[in-house]
C-alpha cells in the first residue's frame, strides 16, 4: 500500500468516526463504522457492501420482488404478457417491487430528491432479479423512459427513469430510445397532488413525439420509477398508441 492509499484509508476511517454512516431506511449504523462489532466479535461478511450501498442487509432483505405482470387498473396479477383483465386498458404493468415497503420508498426518494444516483447499484440487482423471475422475451421491444421537462431535467441533473431504463435495456439487450418521446409542458410534481383528478389534469397533453412514424407497429417498454395512480403512464401510453404502437408494457421499479 503506497502513501496515497494509506492517507485515503486514514481519511475514510476518520470520516466514519466523525460522521458514522447510517442506513438510509432504518437509520441504524452500518457495519464497518465506529459502531461496528467490538474487538474480537465476528464482522458481517456483508459489511463493506452495506457501507458502500448506504443500506443495511436487513432492510435490503425486506424488499419483496414481484414475479408477474399486473393489471394497471385493478392491480390484479396477470398470468401472462398477453392482455390486461380490463379491455379498456391499453398496456400491462410490470413492477419489480412494492412501493409500500419503506425501504423501496426511501430508495426512490433519495434517488429522485437527494440525487443519490449511486443507489442504482441497489436498484439494478432488484430489477434483474425480477426480470429473471418474469422470464419474458423482450427481444422485439424498444425501451423508452418517461421523459422529464427540460426545466426539471436541468434542475435535477438527470432523469431517474432513464437510469432505470438503462438497467432494463442492459439486462434484456433491447434498444434504448431517448430522443423521441418528450415532455412539452412543465407540470407540477405528481407527488404534490393527492387528488386523482388533479393529477390527471396536471399531466394532460404534456407529452409529444419527435417522430411518430418510428413508433408505428412497434412494441414498447415504457419505463418510469413508480406507478401510483397511473396518470403519467396513461398519458404517455395514449400518445404512443395514437402513433400506432402495438404492445406496450409499463415497467417500473415499484408500484403502489
Amino acid at each position: 500500500m503506497n502513501i496515497l492509499e494509506k492517507l485515503t484509508k486514514i481519511k475514510s476511517v476518520l470520516l466514519d468516526i466523525l460522521f458514522p454512516p447510517i442506513c438510509l431506511s432504518c437509520k441504524s449504523y452500518l457495519p464497518g463504522t465506529a459502531a461496528s462489532p467490538k474487538a474480537g466479535e465476528p464482522r458481517p461478511a456483508f459489511a463493506g457492501r452495506e457501507k458502500d450501498n448506504k443500506i443495511c442487509k436487513k432492510c435490503l432483505e425486506s424488499i419483496q420482488i414481484y414475479s408477474s405482470f399486473f393489471c394497471p387498473k385493478c392491480k390484479s396479477r396477470v398470468p401472462d404478457a398477453e392482455k390486461s383483465c380490463h379491455k379498456e386498458i391499453k398496456f400491462l404493468l410490470a413492477p419489480a417491487a412494492d412501493y409500500q415497503n419503506q425501504t423501496v420508498k426511501n430508495l426512490v426518494w433519495f434517488l429522485k430528491y437527494h440525487k443519490w444516483q449511486s443507489l442504482t447499484n441497489i436498484l439494478e440487482p432488484i430489477i434483474n432479479n425480477y426480470l429473471d423471475i418474469l422470464d419474458c422475451d423482450f427481444e422485439d421491444f424498444i425501451v423508452i423512459p418517461v421523459p422529464l421537462h427540460p426545466d426539471r431535467l436541468k434542475e435535477r441533473g438527470f432523469n431517474q427513469s432513464e437510469l432505470i431504463a438503462e438497467i432494463f435495456s442492459r439486462k434484456t439487450k433491447t434498444i434504448l430510445e431517448l430522443n423521441n418521446l418528450k415532455r412539452v409542458k412543465a407540470t407540477k410534481t405528481q407527488a404534490e397532488l393527492k387528488n386523482i383528478n388533479e393529477r390527471i389534469k396536471n399531466i394532460e397533453n404534456c407529452f409529444a413525439l419527435n417522430n411518430p412514424k418510428e413508433i408505428e407497429n412497434k412494441n414498447i417498454v415504457l419505463v418510469d420509477d413508480v406507478f401510483t395512480t397511473g396518470s403519467t403512464m396513461n398519458e404517455a401510453v395514449k400518445i404512443l398508441k395514437q402513433a400506432g404502437a402495438k404492445k406496450i408494457i409499463a415497467f417500473v421499479f415499484a408500484k403502489a
